[in-house]
């Protein structure tokens, strides 16, 4: 699978990741409001990695060039396990070697239709600092995966698809709250009606 390295911004003299202020989107969840943007909410629990799996599965049947994806949640809770189902559905199923952008901040996955640009922000020390990775070019172009997307700050699209993850019953199950903002809110609603979101 074509896979291009986006590049790294300086890291901090320590080396260390500021830590993430509020959860997937706080920083623009108010001015959404504010600007009369609409927002659906799905709860959904998860039995199993397969589970969470199925459901980036389904997502990656029904994104469109232009769309962002935010992935919330602990370190741990299946951030890139989501991205990594998501990335090799949209590949029509190719096993190929997808790994965390941790380090790279950013993987770009050339596919069939349009890119997949999959954002790993931890490590991110300023909004501004994306801009360097072609974040702008992602929107544009691509569906964006971004991981701790809330250290994008004001750079992040307010016409999105939330997914926060969490610890289920079990270790491998996971809680998922899914808010769609935008043209999000209705496509959320159409796909919790017509598709088994449950695991």
């Amino acid at each position: 699978m074509p896979c291009r390295v986006g590049g790294r911004p300086k890291a901090a003299p320590d080396g260390e990741p500021r830590p993430l202020r509020g959860g997937v989107g706080a920083s623009t969840n108010k001015s959404m409001a504010e600007n009369g943007l609409s927002s659906r909410m799905v709860k959904r629990d998860l039995a199993d990695q397969a589970a969470t799996e199925r459901l980036a599965q389904i997502l990656a049947g029904r994104v469109r060039r232009g769309d962002v994806i935010g992935l919330g949640g602990d370190l741990g809770a299946g951030k890139t396990t989501f991205a990594r189902a998501f990335i090799h559905a949209r590949a029509g199923g190719l096993k190929e070697d997808v790994p965390s952008p941790t380090f790279t901040l950013a993987q770009i996955y050339d596919l069939p239709g349009f890119a997949i640009w999959h954002f790993d922000l931890y490590r991110l020390q300023k909004a501004e600092d994306a801009v360097e990775l072609g974040i702008e070019e992602a929107f544009a172009e691509g569906v964006s995966l971004i991981e701790w997307p809330g250290r994008l700050g004001h750079w992040l699209p307010k016409d999105r698809l939330d997914i926060l993850l969490t610890q289920g019953k079990n270790p491998d199950a996971r809680h998922v709250v899914m808010m769609g903002h935008g043209s999000w809110a209705q496509r959320l609603e159409d796909l919790d009606a017509e598709a088994d979101l449950d695991g």
